[in-house]
């Protein structure tokens, strides 16, 4: 009749040579002698460490607030984060940059073009396309125009023209009401 001893020898001889020559050689692995009492030791020291690290921290009046907020941005520090928020604030500032180019462009095209356009032309296209204008810039546009006109440097002549001019423009009832 065979142990169990030599049937747990014969398996573990079939499943991995290694370790079976690993138990013939004795002990693979071996502690340092008191290890566990050496390491409750330490793991007790880095305790006490943080604990007195935290008390000191806790003691610095005024400071208190700024450890937490220090704490919360904790993150930032490290190189990932740190490499993926520089690269984000770096492209959000090339776009805006950009887009402000292109807004300058634009205004300078298209006030290069409004001031080839001259005066007459400039009405025509108001009072063609009145009902899409609303009424402050119809009312910025009139104070614009009336006041490029200088009514102290007027002769009678011109200023009595301008008068009936305007008169023309003017149905009976806003003259009533005018009146």
């Amino acid at each position: 009749m065979e142990r169990p001893d030599d049937d747990v020898r014969k398996e573990l001889e079939e499943l991995s040579p290694r370790l079976l020559k690993i138990k013939e050689q004795g002990e693979a692995f071996r502690l340092p002698d008191h290890y566990f009492q050496i390491l409750q030791a330490q793991v007790f020291e880095k305790i006490q460490a943080e604990k007195s690290a935290v008390g000191i921290r806790q003691a610095l009046p005024g400071s208190n607030w700024l450890n937490q907020i220090m704490e919360q941005f904790q993150w930032l520090t490290h190189t990932r984060w740190a490499l993926s928020l520089a690269t984000v604030a770096l492209l959000i500032t090339v776009g805006i940059g950009w887009m402000y180019q292109q807004n300058q462009a634009t205004s300078q095209n298209l006030n290069t073009e409004l001031a080839k356009l001259d005066q007459q032309t400039l009405d025509a296209y108001i009072q063609d396309n009145l009902h899409e204008f609303d009424t402050e810039t119809l009312m910025e546009f009139a104070s614009k125009k009336d006041s490029q006109l200088n009514f102290d440097e007027m002769n009678p002549e011109e200023l009595d023209q301008y008068i009936d001019e305007n008169l023309q423009e003017l149905d009976e009832e806003t003259i009533k009401e005018l009146l």
